[in-house]
């Protein structure tokens, strides 16, 4: 299960631990009632009726005797209730500490996961390896890269960038030789360049993207964050394919390709364990995203574009995947179900990430 995944499941059990102590207190505003009930039943019991100014009224003992029996009857049924809330009220006491309990060990879950999140991403050492495929949805994004080396695809040597000498796309964020492109504008030249299938060799990749489907929210933005948008939806505009072995305007054409375009980092790109590194961006919670944040996994990575309900299940991505290219869309958070799945069980689930320094 993932981080986002325990999150959900904490307030779930926040809401439920709720729930039991308002019902916890309906009980003692019940104990309260009960308590008056059976002062005024002892009342009736202990009066003397057989002195009472009405005792000589025919059919008036009958009478009397049907009260006392009624009244002994609800006097019963009151110290019944009595018990059962008791025992209801003990049981709602045990139920709020076992919540709690298990609250505190997801707690722990989630610690440990952020711990091992921070190993992975801290910087020297060997760099993770890649959880493998990505599925259908994202194609793999250069997660893996060759022993030694800095973070390629695949395990293969990157493609060259177009008009560079470089071009690894991994870690270190290599620009490929050229320092002059404009931030995330690239090369200014929209051809398509590259082996197309090279990283794949045998696969077919779409070379066309979707385009926008859901336009993103940039109302009331930061220029710098409309800016990352904009860069965004320029490559969506201009349709680009998916392909790690591809570039378009000094940029790879994959998912983190993608965001470090909308980013303005140097292109041909990072890859997504690049752009987690403390030196480029850093950790946010879900109520914090932004348009112009990402959320990033180990093997594919999304710019949002702000929330598409009130509730905050679904939003904008904007994109570049394996099965429709360049793509601006609604996407269930933080994922669609198989890829945060996939991601999760490998231990790099989707976390929403900040560049440094964005306001």
């Amino acid at each position: 299960m993932g981080s986002e995944q325990f999150m959900v499941q904490l307030q779930e059990l926040g809401r439920i631990q709720q729930d039991w102590q308002k019902l916890q207190q309906r009980m003692e505003e019940l104990s309260g009632k009960l308590g008056h009930i059976k002062a005024t039943i002892a009342k009736a019991a202990a009066t003397d009726l057989a002195s009472s100014q009405f005792a000589g009224i025919p059919g008036f003992a009958m009478v009397t005797g049907q009260l006392i029996r009624d009244v002994g009857d609800i006097k019963d049924r009151a110290e019944h209730l009595q018990q059962t809330k008791e025992t209801l009220t003990k049981e709602l006491a045990g139920d709020v500490e076992k919540i709690k309990q298990v609250i505190a060990e997801y707690q722990g879950i989630e610690q440990k996961i952020e711990e091992e999140l921070k190993k992975k991403l801290k910087g020297g050492g060997d760099q993770p390896k890649s959880p493998g495929q990505g599925g259908p949805q994202t194609g793999i994004d250069g997660a893996g890269g060759s022993k030694g080396g800095s973070g390629g695809t695949g395990g293969h040597q990157q493609p060259k960038s177009p008009g560079g000498s470089g071009g690894n796309g991994g870690d270190g964020g290599s620009s490929g030789g050229r320092d002059d492109y404009p931030q995330g504008h690239g090369t200014g030249d929209w051809k398509t360049t590259g082996n197309w299938d090279a990283w794949s060799p045998g696969k077919h990749h779409t070379t066309t993207g979707a385009g926008v489907k859901a336009e993103p929210k940039t109302e009331g933005l930061s220029k710098e964050r409309k800016d990352a948008v904009d860069r965004a939806l320029e490559r969506i505009n201009h349709r680009i394919g998916y392909s790690q072995s591809a570039f378009t305007n000094g940029y790879r054409d994959d998912c983190s390709g993608f965001v470090s375009a909308a980013w303005g980092l140097p292109g041909p790109g990072l890859n997504t364990w690049g752009l987690m590194k403390g030196d480029v961006a850093h950790r946010i919670g879900k109520d914090d995203l932004q348009p112009g944040d990402a959320l990033i996994a180990g093997g594919h990575t999304v710019l949002f574009g702000g929330w598409a309900d009130a509730a905050h299940t679904r939003y904008i991505g904007l994109e570049d995947n394996g099965s429709q290219g360049t793509v601006s869309q609604v996407i269930p958070y933080p994922y669609f179900p198989g890829s945060a799945g996939e991601e999760a069980r490998s231990g790099s689930p989707y976390l929403p990430f900040r560049r440094n320094g964005m306001q």
